[in-house]
């Protein structure tokens, strides 16, 4: 009995001890991870095979339960996974050039990262499980020490060997002392203290401060951070960026008066012997940063003894001028304050890129311009917005406009100004206009910018203007000929004197700014005099400016009703069969005034409406087929359309069936008579010659007097 319940025993140990590994997969950006999770995982081994890598755990895993591996990866980069029968080891085939590294993410549980690319040099990953390991001295092997051997045999001591240390590697230590120490810390084991800056020399301004961290190697899709020691922070390019506490201009200021605080800066700058102070030079620097002063910073820049290209790039960027040398190129990606400084240096180089602008880290460039000072925030604020609206970027804008009416205090005119071109370019003109004029009443040193953008505002929306609007943008265009802003006042000025019916002025001011054609055009389409908009249009018809397709189908219309069918298809363009309806009926009336009837009928082949159908019989009688024209109208249900082309046709015998006052009754003079009885004598026969003979001259004196005589 007491056999038996040992035998029991054992077979139920043997049990317990089995276990079943459970394999998953992932699929990460750039990586494949595999995870094995086993409670009996402490000691186990990774290494290449032909076709992949295999892994070998503990005796006690007898199994891999594969049923969720590929359920979320692709077989890419792993193609296979098995159980090998002889070694029982979890194989992987691999049909990539990749590599894979091996971890222990927690007790239990190891992680197989499979990345594509050579595996880093000397990774002890890339060794067969079946090699025995290289050893760490070329040393030839001892006998072991038998001191019984010794003293019967009595042998000579050998000399010892020369000692070959081969290329020292330390990366299966580091692997193993890096686990160790993570396994020590899951488990409560060891303790980490707190973490202190390293002291002030050693601290580079491209790095985040902090303390030490430890890499595990080379491990893609992995980012290790805490509050001290963050992920590193990268361009896109794969350069540092700069981290906030660099760019940090609303901590160099205070909240006393900002007079106040450059004087005092000013009065520190000079120490012992006349020698700028250093350090109150560097504050000095900041504090004229933050408060917007550019030039005035970088004249401060001059008394450093040590270069610093970061301040000296801001102090271009504050006064929105591009830097010579950019400390922020590139960093348009990185999610720091550095993001808003590469875009600002963006905006400072002349128009908007769309190319670039997908690279644009546009949540760090708002988060870091809500942190920037107020001034500075009104000062950039404007541009910047222009800046996304050229690149339809709407939300960021709106964001950046948000961010600047926080701000305490007055916003000011360039900021109402902001706020109109954003609600203008938003769909809402009505707001535009208000705050547009709300700004010209008082210009002061915006009265540009305010005239131009109430001419904007107006083209986009009810398009009415005072005629003073005109008079005034004249006046600015010659105070700021030769500038940045001549071209658009010009633009604005044709705009507002076409909107207040000076069109005969806004023509002459067109050769100054061709790129405006479109938009006059469509103004004069709808709304120029007759004779004004017949001149220009039957001028601009030898060589056609360009215009969007609506506004030359309205010029093309126009032309038409006044008679110039031949410029009104060279204003239409070419126009095929498969263009919209609109355009085709067009060119068919403009074609049939030219007698193309060829053309008319190929404009509108496939086409059933009446009014194709109306253009096609008068192409069909142009022609000389009064037939065809008839059946095409026909189908149209227009009765005296068709008894018309029938009249055309000669087709007697359908005019004589229908009621038709005049011609049915002449039509049927044109059949053939009914023959006469064979018992009617020559009396009878003559005396129904002379009614008939009386009833054709009734109907032909009827008909001569329903059809209009053509004018002499």
């Amino acid at each position: 009995m007491r056999a038996l319940a040992l035998i029991i025993w054992v077979l139920l140990a043997g049990g317990a001890a089995a276990e079943t590994a459970r394999v998953r997969g992932g699929e990460h950006r750039g990586f494949t991870r595999i995870v094995i999770e086993a409670g009996a995982l402490s000691d186990w081994r990774f290494g290449r095979t032909p076709d992949g890598y295999e892994f070998q755990a503990d005796e006690a895993v007898t199994g891999f339960d594969l049923s969720q591996a590929f359920d979320k990866i692709p077989r890419s980069r792993v193609s296979a996974l098995w159980r090998d029968p002889d070694s029982g080891r979890l194989r992987l085939k691999m049909p990539c050039t990749c590599h894979a590294i091996a971890f222990e993410v927690r007790p239990g549980a190891v992680a197989i990262d499979v990345t594509p690319g050579p595996a880093p040099e000397g990774s002890s990953f890339e060794l067969a499980l079946d090699e025995p390991p290289a050893p760490t001295k070329a040393v030839t092997p001892q006998p072991a020490y038998d001191w019984l051997a010794i003293r019967r045999e009595k042998p000579e001591v050998p000399a010892l060997p020369v000692i070959v240390a081969p290329e020292a590697t330390t990366d299966p230590l580091l692997d193993a002392l890096v686990r160790q120490i993570s396994r020590g810390v899951a488990e409560g084991i060891i303790g980490i203290d707190g973490l202190h800056p390293m002291p002030d020399p050693a601290l580079s301004s491209l790095a985040e401060k902090g303390g030490v961290r430890i890499s595990n190697g080379e491990m893609p899709g992995m980012s290790v951070a805490t509050p001290a020691v963050p992920s590193p922070n990268l361009t896109a390019g794969g350069k540092p960026c700069l981290a906030d506490p660099a760019l940090d201009l609303a901590a160099w200021l205070t909240d006393a008066p900002i007079t106040g605080q450059i004087a005092d800066s000013r009065k520190a700058l000079l120490a012992e012997f006349d020698r700028p102070d250093q350090d109150q030079v560097l504050n000095a620097v900041r504090l004229h940063l933050a408060a917007g002063l550019g030039a005035e910073a970088r004249q401060l820049l001059d008394l450093l003894e040590e270069e610093q290209p970061i301040l000296r790039s801001l102090s271009y960027l504050a006064d929105l001028d591009p830097p010579a040398q950019n400390a922020f190129a590139g960093m348009e990606s990185c999610d720091t304050a550095a993001a808003l400084w590469a875009v600002v240096a963006q905006v400072a180089a002349g128009p908007a890129d769309p190319a670039i602008a997908h690279l644009f880290n546009n949540a760090a460039v708002s988060r870091s311009f809500s942190a920037l000072p107020s001034g500075l925030r009104r000062h950039l604020g404007p541009p910047l917005v222009g800046f996304y609206l050229s690149l339809g970027d709407e939300t960021t804008a709106r964001r950046l406009r948000d961010a600047i009416l926080r701000a305490p205090g007055e916003a000011g005119q360039e900021v109402t100004l902001m706020d109109a071109g954003l609600q203008l370019a938003t769909g809402d003109p009505a707001r535009a206009a208000a705050l547009a004029q709300e700004v010209l009443e008082d210009p002061g040193g915006r009265a540009a910018e305010a005239a131009v953008l109430t001419a904007e505002t107006a083209f986009a929306g009810a398009r009415v203007v005072s005629p003073a609007l005109a008079d005034q943008l004249a006046a600015l265009a010659g105070e700021f000929r030769g500038t940045g802003q001549e071209a658009a006042i010009l633009r604005a000025e044709i705009l507002a004197a076409a909107m207040s019916g000076d069109f005969a002025r806004a023509f002459s001011l067109l050769s100054a700014s061709p790129q405006t054609a479109p938009d006059l055009w469509l103004l004069a389409a709808g709304d120029a005099p007759d004779d004004l908009f017949l001149t220009e249009a039957l001028n601009a018809a030898v060589e056609l400016p360009q215009v969007r397709p609506d506004t030359a189908f309205a010029i093309a219309e126009r032309l038409h009703r006044a008679g110039f069918a031949a410029e009104a298809l060279a204003w239409l363009g070419p126009v095929s069969a498969g263009d919209d309806p609109e355009r085709r009926l067009l060119a068919a009336e403009a074609a049939l005034i030219l007698r193309d009837a060829r053309g008319v009928l190929w404009l509108l082949a496939g086409m059933t409406d009446p009014a194709a159908r109306d253009l096609m019989a008068r192409a069909a009688l142009q022609l000389g087929d009064a037939a065809g024209a008839a059946e095409i109208l026909a189908g149209v249900g227009d009765e005296a359309a068709v008894q018309r082309a029938e009249i055309r046709a000669g087709r007697w015998s359908d005019l004589a069936v229908a009621e038709v006052p005049a011609w049915s009754e002449a039509a049927a003079l044109t059949l053939p008579s009914a023959a006469s009885a064979p018992d009617e004598g020559p009396l009878a026969e003559g005396t129904r010659l002379v009614s008939e003979a009386g009833a054709a001259r009734a109907a032909i004196g009827s008909l001569l007097a329903a059809v209009e005589s053509p004018a002499p």
